[in-house]
């Protein structure tokens, strides 16, 4: 076994066999803490991975609800509209499951809010809050 520490490589006293530093105990909660943020991380991650595959479903099935259409050159009055409703549903949910994914391992708001076009604090005002719901209770 290795003489230093898991979490910082920092060399261990003789003695005893241990994994992390043995005073303060610093680095031994900070490797729980991340195996804590992995976990929440995996969570949102794999609700990232449901809803695009949903997102994907939809997406096929409005190609083949136009292709139709465009096939018999008439469709039913707002057809599409339904079939286009809950993109902007599951996008939404898509967003803020990776803004809690990148929150869990550690991203600023500055990182996050980048890419879509808001500010370190208005990305934090916006998803500060936001809370892992997914998957949807399922109604009995």
């Amino acid at each position: 076994m290795d003489d230093r520490c898991v979490w910082c490589g920092a060399g261990l006293p003789g003695g005893r066999r241990r994994r992390y530093c043995p005073r303060p105990r610093s680095c031994r909660q900070e490797a729980y803490r991340e195996r804590r943020r992995a976990a929440a991380a995996l969570r949102a991650r794999i609700a990232l991975l449901q809803i695009s595959r949903e997102i994907r479903a939809r997406c096929e099935a409005l190609e083949l609800l136009v292709a139709d259409a465009v096939g018999n050159e008439r469709a039913d009055a707002g057809l599409h509209s339904t079939a286009a409703a809950d993109f902007r549903h599951l996008t939404s949910e898509l967003v803020r499951c990776a803004v809690i994914a990148d929150r869990e391992v550690g991203a600023t708001w500055e990182q996050i809010g980048r890419p879509h076009g808001l500010s370190a604090d208005a990305a934090r005002a916006r998803y500060g809050r936001a809370r892992l719901l997914w998957p949807p209770p399922r109604p009995e």
